[in-house]
């Protein structure tokens, strides 16, 4: 195949909310796009192949990089697209640190919240390895299909306290919540209230709220930017044809006392999502590792360094 090593790969599936939140990015910011489907559950060997293990969704490559955690995918494509911003308006700072003040309401308390209700809710259309592969991310230990649909009763409380404070955030006659423009804010939240109708249909819970439907169908208008589709063999060819972009003043902690060329693992704190290879940068914003692959060749797989832990493979 013809390979072009700018070209911008999100590994991901259809009802993630997390990749609707780049989907959406993708759309603000008119980005052509290669999309790769990956399974929701279960063994990932094409993925985990490219990422050295990690297991979440989604991830974008860029040639033989690989950047996990929306977090980074997002400041990643707002660095290599910086127009339109994510953060509108004449104060850009200050509008980043009120929109990651959104996101980590929405992503930690609210979506979270949803997740567990209407998963609860819709227990019986997903698969029993589904729920067992959820439980397995996050230290658990397999559920009964009971104790899944017993989570719909005992999360709805927490949705309806938290799903009408986007009714109240929004303005009568704006079409985001900041007046410059759509943001990072609109597509971290709107996910919430998509993946309760991506999952259920026509939520019942969202028809008291005005402002938040007609808030909905602007972010949905800004779509999903120009897409197409490719197999996972061809992401990995993709990658086998680059190298990864050479890293500058590449260091590493003194906190974690590794050094550079040593063999570590990476992976998020509380999720079963670690990933191996070789430490080639680390500092107070960002861990990479370098892994190879028989079929991806020689790849760079970042990770944010929130959120994110990092030790020595002994």
């Amino acid at each position: 195949m013809s390979v072009n090593p700018k070209s911008v790969v999100l590994h991901h599936y259809d009802f993630s909310n997390y990749s609707e939140k780049v989907r959406l990015i993708f759309g603000l910011k008119s980005i052509s796009w290669l999309s790769v489907l990956i399974p929701s559950f279960g063994t990932k060997p094409s993925y985990t192949a490219l990422t050295g293990g990690y297991r979440r969704t989604p991830a974008l490559q860029i040639g033989a990089d690989v950047y996990c955690d929306t977090s980074l995918i997002i400041s990643t494509l707002e660095e290599c697209f910086p127009l339109p911003s994510i953060y509108p308006g004449s104060n850009k700072l200050r509008t980043k640190m009120l929109c990651e003040s959104l996101v980590y309401w929405a992503e930690k308390n609210l979506m979270r919240s949803i997740a567990l209700y209407i998963t609860g809710l819709h227990a019986e259309d997903f698969p029993d390895e589904f729920h067992e592969d959820r439980a397995r991310l996050h230290y658990r230990a397999p559920p009964t299909l009971s104790a899944v649909k017993n989570a719909a009763s005992r999360y709805l409380p927490q949705v309806l306290s938290q799903l009408p404070l986007i009714e109240e955030l929004l303005i009568p006659g704006q079409d985001y919540i900041f007046e410059g423009g759509p943001s990072l804010a609109d597509v971290s939240l709107y996910q919430c209230p998509w993946f309760l109708n991506i999952i259920g249909g026509d939520s019942h819970l969202l028809r008291g709220m005005p402002k938040v439907l007609a808030w909905m169908k602007n972010i949905e208008m800004l779509g999903h930017g120009s897409c197409q589709k490719i197999s996972q063999a061809s992401a990995l060819e993709i990658a086998s044809a680059c190298l990864p972009t050479q890293i500058n003043a590449a260091c590493a902690l003194d906190c974690e006392q590794i050094t550079l060329g040593s063999p570590v693992v990476v992976g998020p704190f509380g999720e079963r999502s670690a990933a191996s290879g070789t430490l080639v940068h680390a500092d107070d914003k960002l861990i990479t590792l370098a892994h190879t692959g028989k079929e991806c060749g020689l790849v760079h797989v970042h990770f944010p360094r929130h959120g994110y832990w990092v030790k020595g493979a002994f």
